[in-house]
């Protein structure tokens, strides 16, 4: 490694996403609804702790899966500087072995024994939700404890919490599929600059759907037009406003109700017209954002890919001639199978039902990883792959589209995705083999996320209780 790669890097990091004295100090004059009781105890456990990491981190990988779908290879050595790969060496490289510049420090990770591969992506997860999981119930007893009646300051730390879990179970990047946008756009932005611990997260906000649809979660006698409605809209304009108005208040990525849904008992069938789903692409597309599509209805499922979306979010109903039109556009399709696993379930019976997700395999769609967290708790989001292969994919292919497929539909291929000089950091590894046992991918041993060591020896490196 060449000298010009790695000299004059001596900022220090602060590890794991934790925020700095300077945040601390800012933090005494908050004063945000979003309660900073937790901000405060950070900032106490950080006066304590080791601060700065090393400027160059060796990771020896005992078995290395660069560029999943090709094969692995035998021990390697990762080199990362800030907060990128920068080469990839033959065998294991010492310290000694590195020309560093002066006051530069290293650090060597040793995971001779483990399976390294690149950082997981899931397309459709809910960090405000998770089903048959509970918040604390308030102090003095009663029922507002239980999760639809936490106000925002306790659904911004349950969210925290479950974005601290999904990290912990090997996912660096995932896509938040529609929750609360106040909260959700908090939590993003505190993750993504670096204050909290987390995935990289691209949210929708609110969904855009139609009054009576899937995720209407406005009263009755609310104003259909109002901020708070849940992104309704009714015809061409109000449909394209609606987009407008999530794309202001900063969604990264459009979530379409084409269908109703199970949650809320809407029902599988169409929702919107056509005419009003192509209004509704074509103004996120116009503003640069990418639309994943809710849908069980297969006649809905055709019309939102004639529409043209970019991803169809469980299409458990899909038809085969829309699903080879979804191969030959390279529209992904997302199959939350987790979500259809309790037997005797609406959803279970009406996936059982279609199979799209094996037609898919035979047909040859481009599916991207998608668990539906939220609906069930988030530390089982790898359960998906064994879902996934028990249907007939292949551990390699399930691999390939929680890394690689999913970095395209994020349009994040140039960054994440693999482990390849130039790109993030983003590094987990297992004890097993996951190309021969897929679900050694539900105990994640070592997580790095942009660099920065998140988990280590199966323990994550942070102060928040389980």
């Amino acid at each position: 490694m060449s000298k010009s790669k790695l000299s004059g890097y001596k900022e220090a990091t602060v590890p794991f996403g934790l925020p700095d004295r300077a945040t601390c100090e800012a933090g005494k004059y908050l004063g945000s609804r979003i309660k900073i009781v937790a901000l405060f105890i950070i900032c106490l456990v950080l006066g304590s702790m080791p601060v700065h990491a090393a400027d160059v981190v060796l990771i020896h990988a005992g078995k290395l899966l660069a560029v999943p779908g090709q094969a692995p290879q035998a021990n390697k050595t990762i080199v990362v500087s800030k907060g990128r790969i920068v080469e990839i060496r033959d065998g294991f490289v010492t310290v000694d072995g590195l020309q560093l510049s002066d006051g530069q420090t290293a650090a060597t990770v040793d995971l001779s024994e483990s399976f390294v591969l690149p950082g997981l992506m899931d397309a459709h997860v809910h960090l405000m939700w998770s089903g048959r999981d509970h918040p604390p119930k308030k102090q003095g007893g009663g029922s507002t404890g239980q999760q639809s009646q936490l106000n925002k300051e306790g659904l911004t730390l349950w969210t925290l919490r479950h974005a601290r879990t999904t990290l912990a179970s090997g996912f660096t990047t995932v896509r938040e599929m529609a929750s609360e946008p106040n909260v959700m756009f908090a939590v993003r932005d505190w993750i993504n600059g670096g204050k909290f611990i987390g995935p990289r997260i691209l949210a929708a906000g609110q969904p855009v759907t139609a009054a009576g649809g899937h995720g209407d979660n406005a009263g009755a006698d609310s104003a259909p037009d109002g901020l708070d409605s849940s992104g309704l809209c009714d015809g061409l304009e109000s449909c394209r406003r609606a987009v407008r108005i999530q794309h202001k208040r900063g969604s990264d990525v459009i979530k379409m109700m084409s269908t109703g849904g199970f949650s809320d008992h809407t029902g599988t069938e169409q929702f919107f017209f056509y005419d009003e789903m192509e209004a509704t692409v074509h103004a996120a597309h116009q503003l640069g954002l990418a639309v994943a599509t809710h849908a069980y209805a297969g006649d809905a499922i055709a019309d939102a890919v004639r529409a043209g979306v970019d991803s169809v979010e469980h299409g458990f109903g899909a038809t085969d001639a829309t699903l080879k039109e979804m191969q030959k556009k390279n529209i992904y399709l997302v199959p939350t199978l987790s979500v259809a696993q309790r037997k005797g379930a609406g959803t279970t019976l009406y996936r059982e039902k279609h199979h799209a997700f094996e037609r898919a395999l035979d047909i040859g769609t481009p599916i991207a990883f998608g668990s539906d967290v939220g609906g069930i708790p988030h530390r089982y989001a790898a359960r998906e792959f064994l879902y996934m292969v028990n249907l007939g994919m292949s551990p390699a292919a399930a691999i390939v589209s929680a890394t690689i497929n999913t970095a395209k539909l994020f349009r994040l291929e140039n960054e994440v995705g693999t482990i390849e000089p130039g790109k993030l950091a983003d590094i987990i590894a297992v004890n097993g083999n996951p190309l021969e046992d897929i679900e050694s991918l539900q105990e994640i041993s070592f997580v790095m996320k942009s660099g920065r060591v998140a988990k280590q020896n199966g323990v994550m490196k942070n102060i928040f209780l389980d």
